[in-house]
Formats: structure tokens, C-alpha cells, sequence
């Protein structure tokens, strides 16, 4: 399908396209934009665009898909385009995916390493670092002569739903894409082509801002929320029924956070009077709290029952 499966971002593809065109690619660029917008999606396009090896798409400056060099890419285990997630990085460093916070000055050299190869299938060697806000000092540091300067046909992608989180220094060395926020019916067609409810799809958007991951995380959330009991019996429910997994659970506790701020301010933007207004700022205070806490270890399942009695004093709840 090529650049036709990436959806809502017709100005990003765009610009990429007219990369292509002009013949002047640049040697690295920053993909920014909210999360699971399909930014990574598109840096694999845009790779395999610039290595594909039919010439009917080579005219359309787009590709076919299922030429090796494509498929490899899809795959992930072509030799000269890296995808460098923190999948990857656990794989390097022998370790867990969840252990990973930060992309390591270690991937970072790895990387550098292959770069300096000769190439082994492609024209283009395209390498992509997603979470690039994630790069430390020493890291980021260790990536700036190589996208000064990289070698002939070498294309650096760096990833992030944070560029303002950035080392300046990288930012002013990189092009920069801008990758918009997801309509609510891309978003709603996304979900159900996923096999999510109608009904249930409508509602996650609305928590989503424009990102497809945090769509789906709501939609998940909502449908476990609905097999539980409502009432006064519901904050319990959800916490007993977290995840076993003590990262799995801070996420989703964390996002459920998220998801009670969003009904607040829409309670609070039509509320009928100050007092109500300034209740429901309360409620967001101590939803503020709460994501700290979460965030400092304190037990989710703690957390989130709290959170949720909190919510429903100011008749605020996911359940509904």
C-alpha cells in the first residue's frame, strides 16, 4: 500500500515526497507530533520509498511493498534500515523491554557503528530512533557528528512526541516533519478495524487527543470498566482488577488518570455555577496529585481507588 496506509497525515507525506522529488534529501530529520500519530509508521515508508525497486513506484516517488528490499524493511531485518525502539535496545543489551526508560549511549554507538559499513542491500541506509526525547546527554552527544556529517546516502529519522524535551543541539541539525493530531473519525475507524465496539470506540476518542496508542489504551480501559459493578462498589472493582504486573498496572492506572481529567474539564466547561467550578478544580488538583503519586510508586490499585471515590463525590465517572 506504501504511503497510502498512513492516514491523516497527507501534509507530512507531502513533504516527504517533495524530499524525494527535488533529489534533496535531508541526512537527518526529526519526526514530531502526539504519540501514535503514525510517525514510525511513516519513517518505514519513507525508507522504504527511498530502497524500493519498482520503477512504477519509483515515478510516483512512493513504494511497492513487495519488492525484497520492502518486505525485508516491513520485517524489520533488512541490514541496512534499523529501527532502533526500545524493543531493540532490550534485544542489544540482553534485558527487558520494560526496564527500558531512555535510549543508551550504547544503542547510540551501535548505531553509529553500522553506519560507517558499506551498504548491503539498499541504496539508501536509513537509520530511526524512536523515543529520541528519551536520549540522553551522553547519547545525544554521541549522535551529533554523525548527523552533521554522515556518510553518502545515510539518513538519520529521529522520532518524538516531546521535541521540546530535545537537546537543542540535535533540533538545529535536524529537519524538522510535523506530524498532526488524528481526526476523530480516523481515529473511530482505527479502533474498529481493531475490533472495538461502536459504542465503545466513540467514547475513547474523546480521550485520545489525536493519538491512535491513547485511543486504544482508552478503549481497552472502558471495555474492562464495563464487566465491572457501578455505584459505590466501582472504585474497588477497578483497582482489584488491575493488572498483576506493577508496570502494566501504573500505565494503565496512570492513563485512567488522564481519561478522569478530561470528564472533569468537560464538567467543568459546562458547569452551571462557581461553586461546581471550583469543586471540580479541586478535582483536578488532586487528580495532579494522584498522577505524582503513581508515579512515585505509591500502589496503583491505591491510587486509583482514591481517585475514582474522588471523582464520583463530583459526579464524575468512566463507567458512564
Amino acid at each position: 500500500m506504501g504511503f497510502k496506509k498512513i492516514l491523516g497525515q497527507e501534509k507530512a507525506v507531502e513533504t516527504l515526497k517533495g524530499f524525494i522529488s527535488s533529489g534533496r534529501i535531508p541526512r537527518a530529520m526529526i519526526f514530531h507530533g502526539p504519540a501514535g500519530c503514525g510517525k514510525a509508521m511513516t519513517a518505514l515508508e519513507f525508507a522504504k520509498t527511498l530502497n524500493c525497486m519498482d520503477e512504477a513506484s519509483n515515478k510516483v516517488y512512493d513504494n511497492c511493498s513487495l519488492c525484497v528490499n520492502c518486505k525485508h524493511i516491513d520485517a524489520k531485518t533488512h541490514p541496512d534500515v534499523i529501527f532502533a525502539d526500545f524493543a531493540y535496545q532490550a534485544a542489544l543489551r540482553k534485558e527487558e523491554v520494560e526496564k527500558q526508560q531512555s535510549i543508551k549511549v550504547d544503542t547510540v554507538r551501535a548505531l553509529t557503528a553500522a553506519s560507517q559499513q558499506k551498504p548491503v542491500l539498499a541504496k539508501w541506509k536509513v537509520y530511526i530512533i524512536d523515543s529520541a526525547e528519551t536520549l540522553l546527554a551522553e547519547g545525544a552527544n554521541a549522535l551529533l557528528k554523525f548527523i552533521e556529517e554522515p556518510p553518502q546516502n545515510t539518513v538519520w529519522i529521529l522520532i518524538s512526541s516531546k521535541k521540546e524535551a530535545m537537546l537543542s543541539t540535535i533540533k538545529s541539525r535536524c529537519q524538522a516533519v510535523a506530524f498532526a493530531p488524528l481526526p476523530e473519525d480516523i481515529l473511530i475507524n482505527i479502533l474498529k478495524d481493531n475490533f472495538v465496539e461502536d459504542s465503545i470506540a466513540r467514547r475513547a476518542v474523546k480521550y485520545a487527543q489525536g493519538s491512535s496508542a491513547k485511543a486504544m489504551s482508552a478503549a481497552e480501559i472502558l471495555n474492562d470498566i464495563a464487566a465491572l459493578p457501578g455505584g459505590a462498589a466501582f472504585p474497588t472493582a477497578f483497582a482489584l482488577n488491575l493488572p498483576r504486573t506493577l508496570a502494566v498496572s501504573r500505565a494503565q492506572v496512570s492513563f485512567a488518570l488522564d481519561m478522569l481529567a478530561v470528564a472533569a474539564h468537560e464538567s467543568w466547561i459546562n458547569g452551571k455555577d462557581d461553586a461546581c467550578g471550583e469543586e471540580l478544580k479541586n478535582l483536578l488538583s488532586k487528580l495532579v496529585f494522584y498522577k505524582k503519586a503513581v508515579a512515585r510508586n505509591v500502589s496503583p490499585a491505591m491510587v486509583a481507588e482514591a481517585a475514582f471515590i474522588s471523582a464520583a463525590r463530583q459526579g464524575i465517572s468512566l463507567k458512564d
